[in-house]
């Protein structure tokens, strides 16, 4: 995936972007190991994952 760039001068902002994309990730994986239903929003459209 794509990570977006931060244009912030404080460097812990600019590690945000990157944090977030792992924390989503883990995320994703829980919840296929669990049967848990994982929600994506990409732009406009709400997609469910089983």
């Amino acid at each position: 995936m794509k990570v977006a760039v931060s244009q912030l001068k404080d460097p812990d902002m600019q590690k945000v972007p990157q944090a977030l994309m792992r924390a989503s990730e883990k995320a994703r994986q829980l919840a296929e190991q669990t049967g848990t239903p994982f929600v994506v929003r990409k732009s406009t459209v709400v997609e469910k994952r089983k």
